[in-house]
């Protein structure tokens, strides 16, 4: 009972503390959004002031006497979310009594220019009207966050009530475990805890939308107010373009004060309309920080799901604390197992997770950001007509699998027997399958040739014209399919030969005593026993066939007019021909959807009516 308490202990241990790390993940990362609202506010007030303060005479520093006022009009705009303190030197403008800039600091904005941050304060160099040395800087606070919001706590709420209940049952007895199991069962808190990370994602996702509403607001105020004060930025919109550097500003009409979301140019953009003059108006685009706030719903949801996690750990542990030496073998089991799975978790599942998130981001080299697109990159694919044909043409070429299972069964039937002869045959089918793959495509390509091929030198011997068998739609998928039959077909054979070997010869004896003749020993016996093999052929093959590459590079490029263009290839053309990795993700996703039913309807099939020995 001791080791139950513990177990039970430890479920109940691992319960709270996903929950606090999925809250403490998603506050960190609003955290970071506001850290980097602060930032870019900072950025965009050393802007404005640079831009509405005059220049000291005989020199690029600023009038003092006009900076102070601007310093202080910017303190004092009632509209500005932000709160901002404006340096000279070290010496604070807007609050006099405030605190100093520390000295090293400024001289390391001097020296890097970029953001820093002192006493929680995000710190941008004011730069002088040339753009040359930092004759000050502007601090721009955070505000602090409003903690999680209501429905995160009730998510939260729901999350620990079943993840004691499931804890509970880690150290109850064999009935008690299997009523608390019944009511409270693992996929119950499994749920509750995914409904944790969507809630506190949404916060997440609430708050980098809310800090670009933010930005754009103050943004836009800014603008207003230079407008006002520089004659100059009335004439051109340019001379704004410090003030919103990383935006778009454009031509716009009259609008309400709230910002907006549109897409524009399939990109979604976060916009709001100013007012530059009576009858003039502008629109401020921005990329909205909430697209690339993605990858924090998988940070919440895997620290979520690590109770449910610990709480079947804590189980399974409670049950082995009953039966040692059935402890001890699975322990030793899942060691042996170890290097595998995390082989398997470091080179398969980890790039399946990350095709994944790809998919739902507009990902390219050429692009420096990459916005989170949801489900986009899927509607996409619907209305692509590439798309469809690739998939066409893949399950056109897939259909030479049964075919060619078909003739290496019939191959290995004649060459079953162990004589030098069969040995020899048996080698030469195996060979092409141990080739470069290259090296093998190339030769069938030579072969293909319209006008020296071989097969076109054959056929003119019966007189029949010169066929160009890779230029033509008609014959090009058929020419690919046929190479991969002659590189398969020694491989399925060897297969075959094992499942042949493997059959008793007192079964086929006793056929043979019965008076069963040659068709029916094959029907009735060896095929029947070969189901396993032939499933095993099939299923490996198909699936191999579905993300057949290399001949279709190689002999067509997806040519002529599509006609060889499968799946395999197009996710290749879409991410390194056309950078877009991101769609390129989604089809590969696409690629896995469709094996995963297809080698699910082929274990239906056939897996049903196999027996192993």
């Amino acid at each position: 009972m001791t080791e139950r308490s513990g177990w039970r202990a430890l479920a109940f241990g691992g319960v709270v503390l996903t929950a606090l790390l999925t809250l403490a993940a998603a506050r960190w990362a609003t955290a970071r959004y506001e850290g980097a609202l602060a930032e870019r506010a900072a950025a965009t007030t050393a802007a404005y002031l640079s831009l509405v303060t005059p220049a000291a005479k005989g020199g690029a520093g600023y009038e003092l006497p006009r900076l102070l006022i601007e310093s202080h009009a910017v303190g004092e705009l009632a509209e500005l979310t932000s709160r901002v303190e404006v340096y000279h030197g070290t010496a604070p403008l807007v609050h006099a009594t405030g605190s100093p800039l520390p000295h090293a600091l400024l001289e390391r904005l001097r020296r890097q220019a970029a953001p820093q941050w002192n006493a929680g304060a995000a710190v941008a160099p004011l730069l002088d009207r040339n753009g040359w040395d930092v004759v000050g800087a502007i601090a721009v606070w955070p505000q602090s966050g409003a903690g999680p919001s209501i429905r995160t706590l009730l998510a939260l709420l729901v999350a620990l009530g079943t993840g004691a209940m499931a804890a509970g049952g880690a150290g109850a007895g064999a009935v008690e475990s299997g009523l608390v199991r019944r009511r409270w069962s693992p996929a119950c808190y499994g749920a509750a805890a995914a409904l944790l990370a969507i809630a506190a994602y949404g916060d997440v996702r609430g708050v980098a939308a809310d800090s670009t509403d933010r930005w754009l607001a103050d943004t836009r105020l800014l603008m207003q107010e230079a407008m006002a004060r520089v004659p100059d930025a009335r004439s051109s919109l340019s001379t704004l373009a410090p003030i919103t550097r990383g935006a778009e500003v454009v031509p716009g009409d009259s609008a309400g004060p709230a910002s907006w979301r549109r897409r524009v140019n399939g990109e979604g953009h976060a916009a709001v309309a100013v007012r530059l003059a009576p009858g003039r108006w502008a629109e401020l685009r921005v990329l909205p920080a909430e697209t690339g706030s993605g990858g924090w719903f998988a940070v919440t949801l895997g620290l979520a799901l690590l109770g449910p996690c610990a709480a079947a750990f804590a189980a399974w542990g409670a049950r082995m604390a009953t039966q040692p030496r059935r402890r001890r073998e699975t322990v030793t089991a899942w060691a042996f197992l170890a290097p595998s799975m995390l082989h398997l978790a470091v080179f398969s599942f980890a790039p399946i997770l990350f095709a994944f998130y790809l998919a739902m981001h507009r990902w390219s080299l050429v692009e420096p950001v990459r916005p989170f697109v949801g489900v986009a990159n899927f509607a996409r694919m619907l209305h692509d007509p590439l798309v469809w044909i690739s998939l066409r043409n893949t399950l056109l070429y897939v259909l030479y699998v049964p075919v060619s299972a078909a003739i290496a069964l019939g191959v290995a039937l004649a060459l079953s027997r162990s004589t030098w002869g069969a040995r020899a045959v048996r080698t030469m089918f195996f060979l092409p399958y141990v080739s470069s793959v290259v090296a093998v495509t190339l030769v069938w390509q030579w072969m293909y040739h319209a006008d020296f091929g071989l097969i076109n030198y054959l056929l003119s011997f019966v007189h029949v014209r010169p066929v160009d068998w890779l230029g033509n739609p008609k014959t090009a998928l058929l020419a690919v399919m046929a190479v991969s039959v002659w590189v398969q077909l020694g491989y399925q054979m060897t297969v075959f030969l094992a499942g042949l070997n493997g059959i008793p010869q007192t079964y086929l004896d006793a056929a043979r005593v019965d008076g069963a003749g040659a068709w029916q020993r094959f029907w009735k016996v060896t095929f029947p026993l070969l189901r396993p093999v032939t499933l095993f052929v099939l299923v490996t093959d198909v699936i191999g066939s579905f993300q057949v590459f290399t001949y279709v590079y190689v002999l067509t490029e997806g040519g002529p007019l599509h006609a060889t263009d499968v799946i395999a290839y197009r996710i290749y053309q879409t991410a390194w021909e056309f950078l877009q990795f991101g769609y390129a993700s989604a089809l590969a996703v696409l690629l896995f959807v469709v094996l995963f039913a297809v080698t699910r309807v082929q274990f239906r099939l056939l897996g049903r009516r196999v027996e192993y020995a």
